[in-house]
């Protein structure tokens, strides 16, 4: 089922309401970074900076059936030696959450990154009560590779750090 296309995140995305919605404490809880950080012209030059140095790239998550714009994705940082990325998903549209779309924009994000920019292993990591999270990657085909004891704090409370991993079938043996 195709409900999504990712297409390169550009200047005139960044609009009042896209802000608004990183104001909610929802949308923020397991992202690193916070409302006040995030001002038009600093998302701009976060955009230009990756397209500069290639050392990461944002993708616009959109609904096939309007082009409406309801999430990010990023591949990035990148590192060309070793040929491996972080891979970042956030649905910020929180009407669209719970319906299988961070999934299917994951998939497309993998093939993005393993054709378009030559990566060999994706990774990322997540709060361990990020279950949404970890159930959109594993779905996905992500594995668990790890998970990092009491890595983080949130809240006053202690939160492992679960590292999830998809491996470019083109460098490994079927």
């Amino acid at each position: 089922m195709k409900n999504i296309y990712l297409r390169p995140l550009i200047e005139t995305d960044i609009t009042e309401t896209y802000l608004e919605y990183f104001k909610d404490d929802d949308v923020l809880l397991f992202l690193e970074v916070t409302n006040s950080e995030l001002t038009r012209e600093s998302v701009i030059a976060y955009i230009k900076n990756g397209v500069e140095t290639k050392d990461y790239y944002m993708y616009a998550i959109c609904l096939i059936e309007n082009d409406q714009h309801i999430g990010n994705l990023k591949i990035g940082p990148i590192d060309r030696k070793q040929k491996i990325s972080d891979l970042v998903t956030v649905i910020w549209n929180k009407s669209y959450w719970g319906k299988g779309l961070a999934s299917e924009a994951i998939k497309l994000g993998n093939k993005l990154a393993f054709e378009k920019h030559n990566i060999r292993k994706l990774h990322g990591g997540m709060y361990s009560d990020n279950i949404g999270s970890i159930k959109a990657y594993t779905k996905a085909g992500w594995i668990i590779e790890a998970t990092l004891q009491n890595h983080y704090i949130l809240n006053g409370k202690l939160q492992d750090r679960v590292i999830v991993s998809c491996f470019n079938p083109s460098y490994f043996d079927a």
